[in-house]
């Protein structure tokens, strides 16, 4: 069994769990999603990963990473308690993060509403009349792959750095800045990884918010909001 498929299960997620119900119609899907199915007169999506924040998120995230940065650097100016109160926050976002990206969204069409189910967070419910516009766009990231990967290899550098010279006192600026960056970067990447084997995202614009969902087929989700591929 693949380690992924290992933690999936320790953490309850199984990419068939759905299938357990003989009422739905199952489609073809990426490895880790059930796909979509019927359920009555809703339209059930299982597995997707969902973005979702006020207009301009999808390219905002990727100066999370710029920023993290900046705050790590000042992790070496701060006190310990503070700093330890900042690897704690730093700590619980990436467990959010990877949570997440174990455990799935579910997303349900019915003909009044678009409901997100995401872990750790409170339903989303987007009124069908509130939606502005639905577009199902190529998944491209704003800035070349070996880019990324080469500006991770060398926080991951740099951070490895300031764990091996701060083991000696391990409540120093220098091991805890490092520690923080070596766990919260990784997870920006794999957070980032997952995202492109999708070659199509579906957005879902309201007049203050979007949602930008990676699922096997976001061209038939489209047509359930009646809107062509």
């Amino acid at each position: 069994m693949k380690f992924s498929e290992t933690i999936r299960r320790w953490m309850g997620w199984c990419p068939n769990a759905a299938m357990v119900s003989t009422s739905r119609r199952q489609y073809a899907a990426p490895d880790g999603e059930v796909g979509m199915a019927r359920e009555g007169n809703r339209d059930v999506v299982e597995g997707a990963l969902v973005d979702y924040g006020p207009i301009g998120t999808p390219g905002k995230l990727f100066i999370l990473p710029v920023a993290a940065a900046l705050l790590i650097g000042c992790l070496f100016v701060m006190a310990p308690a503070v700093g330890l109160f900042v690897l704690v926050i730093i700590l619980a976002y990436s467990g959010m993060e990877i949570y997440g990206v174990m455990r799935r969204a579910r997303v349900e069409v019915t003909p009044d509403t678009i409901t997100i189910t995401r872990p750790l967070f409170r339903p989303i419910v987007i009124p069908k009349d509130a939606v502005v516009k639905v577009e199902v766009k190529e998944n491209k990231l704003p800035i070349p792959y070996w880019l990324l990967m080469g500006a991770l290899a060398m926080i991951f550098l740099s951070a490895a750095g300031g764990i091996y010279y701060g083991l000696s006192n391990p409540t120093s600026m220098r091991f805890i800045s490092g520690l923080g960056a070596a766990i919260f970067f990784p997870v920006i990447f794999y957070r980032t990884y997952v995202r492109t084997h999708y070659p199509q995202i579906l957005t879902i614009t309201t007049e203050k918010k979007i949602a930008a969902i990676y699922t096997g087929d976001p061209e038939r989700m489209a047509r359930t909001l009646g809107v062509a591929g």
